[in-house]
C-alpha cells in the first residue's frame, strides 16, 4: 500500500501550543487550520499547502492566497470562495456527523457545479465522529466518491484516529491532530509543561476564607498563591473533583476559588517559598488528569491556555 501523506492540524493556535510549533512539524506534507485568519498566520511560517477544514466564514471577506485551500459543501460556498480568489478547493462530504459537508445524495450535482465554476478539486474528505461509527462512515463516504474517483486527486477521512483504525481507511492522507501534541495513543507523550511562579506563601486558620466567595479553610493551612488563573486557562468551575498542581515533586491540592490571575494551593508541611515554580500541567499531572477534574476532554484544556501565557519551544 502506498504511504498516506500527513496533514498536520494546527488549528486553534496549534491546540493551544502556539502556532510557531509548526517549526517542529517540518516532516508534515501539508497543514490544516480552521479559518482564513489562521491560514494567513500559518502562511507566514510555511510554504506547504494549507487546508481550511471548516466551512467558509462569509463574514471574513478575505482573499485566498496561493497554497490555501478552502472547504466547500454547497454551491453558495463555491461562488463565495471563487469570488475571493480560490483556485482549488476541498470538498467535504457529510458521512454522518451532520456538522459540515455535502450530503451524499447531492455530491454529484456539487461536482458538476464545481466543474462549471472552473475551480479545481484538491481533495474530497470527511470526518469520523466516533470509533464505533467509523466503518459505517467509511462505507458511506466510499460509496459516495467511488463513481468519481478518477476526478478526485486526493481523498482523506481519518484524523488522529488513524493510529487505531485499519490502515485501508487512511486513503491518500491522514490529518494528524491531537496525537501530534502527545495525546490519543499510548505510544506518544505530552509535549507541554505548563508552569507558573509561586508569588506568595501565607498561613490561614480554620475560619479564614480563601479567595472569592465563601470558601473557609476548615483547618490551619499553609497556602501558596500562584501567578496564574482563569485568564490563563485554569478553569474556575469544575465538576467538584479534586484538582492539583505540582510543586517540587509534591502533588498539592488546589483550594479556594480560582481567580482571574491567581490560584491557591495547599502546601501544608512543605518547604515552599515565593519564587518557586509550580507545574499546572505536565509530567505526573497532564492534560488528561486536568480534564478529568473539569469533566471535559484534553482538547478543551489545551486550547484554553491563554494567549498571555509565554510559549517556549525546546528542540524545535
Amino acid at each position: 500500500m502506498t504511504r498516506a501523506s500527513v496533514c498536520a492540524v494546527v488549528k486553534a493556535d496549534a491546540y493551544g501550543h502556539g502556532i510557531k510549533v509548526v517549526k517542529s512539524l517540518s516532516d508534515a506534507d501539508e497543514f490544516a487550520v480552521a479559518d482564513i485568519s489562521e491560514a494567513y498566520e500559518l502562511k507566514e511560517l510555511t510554504d506547504k499547502p494549507v487546508n481550511i477544514l471548516s466551512a467558509p466564514d462569509k463574514t471574513a471577506k478575505r482573499s485566498y492566497p496561493a497554497g490555501v485551500y478552502p472547504t466547500v459543501a454547497t454551491a453558495h460556498d463555491v461562488d463565495y470562495v471563487a469570488g475571493f480568489g480560490a483556485k482549488a478547493v476541498n470538498v467535504k462530504v457529510n458521512s454522518g456527523m451532520n456538522r459540515y459537508g455535502v450530503n451524499p445524495s447531492e455530491f454529484e450535482s456539487l461536482l458538476f457545479y464545481l466543474k462549471r465554476s472552473e475551480l479545481k478539486i484538491k481533495s474530497v474528505f470527511s470526518h469520523i465522529y466516533d470509533l464505533s461509527a467509523a466503518q459505517n462512515q467509511f462505507d458511506t463516504f466510499m460509496i459516495c466518491v467511488k463513481p468519481f474517483k478518477d476526478y478526485i486527486p486526493q481523498m482523506h477521512m481519518l484524523s488522529s484516529n488513524f493510529t487505531v483504525l485499519p490502515e485501508y481507511m487512511s486513503l491518500d492522507m491522514v490529518r494528524a491532530g491531537i496525537v501530534l501534541y502527545g495525546y490519543g495513543h499510548e505510544c506518544v507523550h505530552s509535549a507541554v509543561t505548563l508552569t507558573c511562579g509561586v508569588t506568595q506563601v501565607r498561613e490561614v486558620n480554620e475560619y479564614d476564607n480563601i479567595g472569592y466567595g465563601i470558601s473557609l479553610s476548615g483547618k490551619k493551612r499553609k497556602i501558596a498563591v500562584l501567578g496564574a488563573g482563569y485568564a490563563d486557562g485554569i478553569r474556575r468551575i469544575t465538576n467538584n473533583s479534586p484538582r492539583y498542581v505540582i510543586i517540587g515533586e509534591n502533588l498539592c491540592p488546589v483550594v479556594g476559588q480560582i481567580c482571574m490571575d491567581a490560584t491557591m494551593a495547599d502546601i501544608s508541611g512543605l518547604d515552599v517559598k515565593a519564587g518557586d515554580t509550580a507545574v499546572l500541567m505536565g509530567e505526573g499531572y497532564g492534560a488528561e488528569s486536568v480534564a478529568a477534574s473539569y469533566g471535559t476532554i484534553c482538547y478543551e484544556v489545551l486550547t484554553s491556555v491563554g494567549k498571555r501565557v509565554k510559549r517556549e519551544y525546546v528542540n524545535g
